[in-house]
């Protein structure tokens, strides 16, 4: 007979707001895509002159077709490309909001470990996405 495995407060509170996030991501990648292909926003790069030139390097890209790299997507949001770029990054956001979640939770069963973890995780996360750490890339 298997033993029932049962999930804590964290887990429960962690599981909750993945789930909600990933909706919302969800909804998010599909309207953003359904802007950009239906045109209903000006886009930076038409559909057909981005996929001709997927092969590309992302240096190369950058070159041939006019979008915006690094983090200038946040000022061209008015666009449906970027729009569509947008709600990917978001969904790849969505682990750093988890992990923020719960960090009152640890703090409040006086989970000094887990506490300090969590927020060294979301600090490195941050980070890595702001390209403080890059690894020389």
């Amino acid at each position: 007979m298997k033993e029932a495995v049962h999930a804590n407060r964290v887990q429960l509170d962690y599981a909750a707001v993945l789930g909600v996030c990933s909706t919302i991501g969800m909804l998010f990648i599909a309207a953003g895509y359904l802007i950009y292909l239906s045109g209903f926003l000006p886009s930076a790069a038409p559909a057909s002159e981005v996929a001709m030139h997927w092969h590309l390097k992302a240096s190369e890209f950058h070159k041939a077709v006019q979008v915006p790299s690094g983090w200038n997507w946040v000022t061209d949001l008015g666009r449906g490309d970027v729009l569509s770029y947008a709600s990917i990054n978001y969904l790849a956001l969505v682990t750093v909001i988890c992990l923020s979640w719960i960090v009152p939770s640890f703090i409040r069963e006086k989970d000094r470990i887990y506490t300090v973890m969590t927020i060294l995780q979301v600090a490195v996360l941050l980070f890595a996405a702001a390209g403080i750490v890059s690894g020389g890339h």
